[in-house]
């Protein structure tokens, strides 16, 4: 098994890993619900507008380090889906596809709105 495919069994495909997350914060909704913000609110925009820059600049390099950080920024706080994605983008970054990218951006925001509506539905993290 190559390194790719190990790294992806590690993967859950979900939203959001609620229990981890909370275990890792001690059960702390507060905490929980500020990392959760602070991805939405303040990392997304900055991530997204560094991903079309790189694109209008067709600048693999800094599109391979946006994904590489939202990778693993996202896996801190158990985002699997969003952090899933940015992975896949980090790969066509190295790999110098930044067309194939730019065509996966609706599958990042879709991530991101699939978190947002997730997290409608538990109510504790409101």
């Amino acid at each position: 098994m190559n390194s790719k495919n190990t790294e992806n069994a590690k993967r859950p495909d979900i939203v959001l890993d609620l229990e981890r997350l909370k275990n890792n914060c001690s059960n702390n909704l507060a905490i929980v619900t500020e990392l959760l913000n602070h991805l939405h609110e303040k990392s997304r925009p900055k991530w997204l507008k560094a991903l079309r820059e790189g694109i209008e600049a067709g600048d693999s390099e800094s599109l391979r380090e946006v994904c590489h950080g939202m990778k693993g920024a996202s896996a801190t706080v158990f985002a699997w889906r969003i952090s899933n994605i940015a992975l896949e983008l980090e790969c066509l970054a190295r790999d110098g596809e930044v067309q194939k990218l730019n065509e996966r951006l609706a599958d990042l925001q879709a991530a991101f709105d699939e978190l947002v509506e997730w997290r409608k539905k538990h109510s504790e993290l409101s």
